[in-house]
């Protein structure tokens, strides 16, 4: 769980250069063009991008770029002399020319309102999207950008699909960067998505302009749902052809996809090929694999596939040969043999590498395109009737590194970049409300076709549902503060890949599975599989998500209403000068939280310590000193704003009639429009200013307050810390009534006392709890075990026999003591009455003079054996009889 250091830092606030990067023009409206043409947007609003410390930004439907670290360089918390006016005429710049001094403004030739910025891996290019369209823009390095011309630079541009992403089509969800790509300075490859469950491979290259225009692959998931056969057309229909109407329109309307992984060394290695795309009712379906026709494999991809496949292709072979049922798994499992031995087979010269990884080529069989997999569904309750999903997150399952090294020597090869993380695969999605919901995926994603079209050779294959584990699902929004039209998207850390941050209209949270992931983990790989079962549903019934607001945007914010009412996607900076900063903003005003991973230890044992005091304070009626958390004050953008007649004038007064302003004013119709239209925009400019001073005026009065409490408080403590101690009167003397010194070092030695022995009992119970949970039971711990149950399981059966049995059980027990005692007098009487002759004696000395001696010290251990047992018997035996005559008394 990171540490929040602090909220937007000063160099972000007004009048830093940081601000300005943020602040709209006024003067500009905003564009009124939305994704139908007719009413509001209602999609992902990722409008902020970065590069290392480089900042992309999308303010009045231009994308601006900023170094941050530049920025915070250059902010000063002084403020600086104003320089003396010179005489010499010089060139009249404006406002906005003075504030692009701190930033880039990048021209782009898009149509449009801009909705998401999305950089390449190797950040070479940037995708531009809109509702319908998207651009490929070349992104010069950073060098170039931070030179000292600071006049616009207008980026070369390249549209994807002058005739695919246009307006009359279906609007663009998601681009993604394929993590398995070949990406370069000179080539990449990008996967669209778009409403209408269209998935399009783009393998680009700028020496070929017609990469830009038809993509390599193209999948209409409406028609490969119903799909048979490999062989079927499943390309979605062109520009102007009538689609009509069919169901899959609302049930498979796409709100968001994702790849499965990142090419991570750790990663399942379907999982970066597996593309998961989400429904808007809920529904997920993956498309595994889905490869450009060349792609780059990390270095354990080919190895992992090879150590699941073959063995498991090999098993089936062995144990389900000619059983029914075990067709449609045999034909999958040599799929995926003939797909891999393909990949095999490529010839090594024609095999290049980029970065340390193989640049191989699509696999031409089983087929270039997979079939569709799910859909994926959990069951939730009834109460969760809002589920609209608009964004998620894949978690992949880690790599199998045991049989992955499976007969290497040296199997620490891969453990040295391999991660901790689940078998399973982990799904969360976000609804509109704001609420997630956390999934695990079982059974696996594996590669999957569709088989051939040939006569009477393969079966027509079954699509089932597939079943999601819902383990989790928490509201990230109260209720009284959701927006319509909402739109949550996530945000990766880069910490841990089971944390992440979420973003929605007027907060971002973070939420963390770490610590479950963790000790589900260690269960899973436990050898002791005793209890297993009730460990997991207490690991799975308790908190598994961890939750912390980072922002939160109060509901009497205020903001101009041309402004966007949703704040854009945060992005996360991790750099040596700017720490760990969380970034997001919402019209003018950045939102900013400082994070700090390393807590101090000595801080969190302190404040552990002083817990228990709050509550006993708070329990006395009295409050903590606690310092309150809220975001710092961000000067509305009303303030800045400039005058609004003087844009009045220009838009509505002719430059022929502006010199009448200036004469008496002449009643006329004319004149009663202007002067209407004037009172219009200068009382929406008057009323804003007066909303944002009375929030300034509500706001210095709760401070007031707030102050006025911690004053008080800070009173309560004096006097209870002068109550605590000693009272010294002028002369010297000891006041009377007064707490000694003594009492006051007894209730501390008390106090210490206490906190050892509570230390202690903690210890002894976690390292009891250790051993339960990771060491096995001995034999002999086992064999005490069974024979506990054992005996459980007969008295429980003597239970429930009937009153005539227990009353045999009691007679024989009778009858076993009444022997005891005959056999023990009988003994005792022959004892006494044996008769001894002086030659049996001899005779008894010689033979043990002939016979070895045994030494006394094993003698008295056998004896005190012999002691223990009957001891131990005797307890049984007591302990028996005391059950029964519990029993026969309950019966009676």
């Amino acid at each position: 769980m990171p540490r929040v250091v602090g909220h937007t830092p000063p160099w972000l606030c007004r009048p830093s250069p940081a601000a300005s990067f943020f602040t709209r023009d006024p003067s500009k409206k905003p564009d009124s063009r939305t994704q139908n043409g007719t009413g509001e947007y209602i999609g992902p609003q990722r409008t902020l991008a970065h590069r290392d410390t480089e900042v992309f930004a999308v303010v009045d439907n231009q994308i601006r770029w900023a170094d941050l670290s530049t920025l915070k360089t250059e902010w000063s918390p002084k403020p600086k002399s104003s320089p003396k006016k010179s005489k010499a005429p010089t060139k009249n710049r404006t406002e906005d020319d003075v504030k692009s001094d701190h930033y880039r403004i990048l021209t782009v030739p898009v149509y449009g309102q801009i909705k998401q910025l999305v950089i390449s891996p190797n950040g070479a290019y940037m995708a531009i999207v809109t509702a319908h369209t998207v651009h490929i823009a070349i992104l010069p390095d950073r060098s170039h950008l931070s030179s000292s011309d600071k006049a616009p630079l207008r980026l070369k541009t390249y549209q994807l699909g002058p005739t695919t992403h246009v307006i009359p089509e279906s609007p663009v969800v998601s681009a993604l960067w394929h993590p398995l790509g070949v990406h370069s300075n000179v080539e990449a490859c990008i996967v669209t998505i778009t409403a209408d469950a269209a998935v399009r491979v783009w393998e680009l290259d700028r020496n070929n302009h017609w990469s830009f225009d038809r993509p390599s692959l193209a999948i209409d998931l409406k028609k490969l749902v119903d799909g048979t056969s490999s062989d079927e057309d499943f390309t979605p229909l062109g520009f102007g052809k009538n689609k009509g109407f069919s169901a899959d329109s609302f049930d498979m309307e796409v709100a968001s996809a994702r790849f499965g992984g990142t090419a991570q060394p750790a990663e399942d290695a379907w999982a970066p090929m597996t593309l998961w795309v989400a429904m808007r009712p809920g529904d997920l379906y993956a498309l595994c694999p889905l490869l450009p026709s060349k792609w780059q494999a990390p270095p354990a991809t080919i190895p992992a596939l090879s150590s699941t496949i073959v063995p498991k292709l090999t098993a089936i072979e062995e144990q389900y040969s000619g059983i029914e049922g075990a067709e449609d798994d045999l034909i999958a499992c040599r799929q995926q043999y003939e797909w891999l031995k393909e990949i095999d087979d490529q010839d090594s010269a024609n095999i290049s590498e980029v970065d340390g990884s193989e640049i191989l080529n699509r696999p031409n069989n089983p087929s270039v395109i997979p079939r569709l997999q799910g859909p994926f569904q959990f069951d939730f309750d009834e109460q969760f009737d809002d589920l609209e999903v608009t964004d998620f997150i894949i978690i992949p399952a880690r790599l199998d590194t045991a049989a992955l090294m499976t007969g290497e020597d040296d199997e620490g090869i891969l453990e040295e970049n391999a991660q901790e993380g689940l078998p399973y695969t982990t799904i969360c999605l976000s609804t509109s409300s704001g609420r997630i919901h956390i999934c695990l995926e079982l059974d696996g994603v594996e590669g999957q076709w569709l088989p051939k079209a040939k006569a009477n050779t393969f079966t027509t294959p079954l699509s089932e549902p597939a079943d999601l584990l819902l383990v989790e699902s928490l509201d990230t929004v109260r209720e009284n503060l959701r927006e319509a039209n909402s739109w949550p998207t996530f945000t990766l850390d880069t910490d841990s890949r089971y944390s992440f941050y979420l973003t929605t209209a007027n907060n971002v949270s973070f939420i963390s599975l770490s610590s479950w992931a963790q000790r589900l983990e260690a269960e899973l790989q436990s050898e002791d599989t005793s209890g297993s079962q009730f460990r997991l549903n207490v690991l799975c019934d308790g908190n598994i998500a961890v939750r912390e607001l980072l922002i939160q945007l109060n509901e009497n914010d205020i903001s101009s209403a041309e402004e966007p009412k949703h704040l854009t996607n945060a992005v996360l900076f991790s750099d040596y000068d700017l720490g760990q900063l969380l970034l997001t903003y919402r019209g003018s005003t950045p939102q900013a939280v400082e994070l700090d991973e390393q807590q101090n230890t000595v801080l969190a044992s302190f404040s552990e310590s002083l817990r228990g005091d709050f509550d006993k304070t708070a329990s006395q009626g009295l409050q903590p000193l606690v310092k309150p958390r809220r975001t710092p004050y961000q000067v509305p953008a009303i303030f800045y704003a400039d005058e609004p007649l003087k844009s009045f004038i220009e838009e509505h007064v002719p430059h022929r009639h502006r010199n009448t302003l200036q004469e008496p004013l002449r009643l006329s119709p004319s004149t009663l429009d202007m002067v209407a239209a004037a009172h219009r925009v200068l009382a929406a400019h008057t009323g804003s200013l007066e909303r944002a001073a009375a929030d300034l005026f509500r706001r210095c009065e709760r401070l007031r307050g707030e102050m006025r409490d911690q004053l008080e408080s800070i009173a309560t403590v004096a006097d209870r810390i002068k109550n605590v101690s000693s009272h010294i009167g002028e002369d010297g003397q000891r006041q009377e009534g007064s707490r000694s010194e003594d009492a006051l070092n007894d209730r501390l030695d008390a106090a210490k006392q206490r906190q050892e022995k509570l230390a202690q009992r903690y210890a002894d119970i976690r390292s009891k709890m250790s051993k339960l949970g990771g060491r096995p039971l001995s034999e002999k711990e086992k064999s005490w075990v069974g024979e506990v149950k054992l005996l459980s399981t007969s008295i429980e059966k003597k239970v429930a026999e009937d009153v005539e049995d227990d009353q045999t059980m009691k007679a024989r027990l009778e009858t076993a003591k009444f022997i005891a005692e005959d056999l023990l007098a009988e003994a005792k009487q022959i004892s006494k009455t044996q008769p001894t002759t002086t030659g049996q004696e001899e005779q008894a000395v010689n033979i043990g003079a002939s016979e070895p001696k045994i030494p006394q010290k094993l003698q008295r251990a056998k004896v005190a054996d012999a002691m223990k047992m009957v001891d131990r018997e005797s307890a049984v035996i007591d302990a028996i009889t005391t059950r029964l005559e519990r029993l026969n008394t309950s019966f009676s």
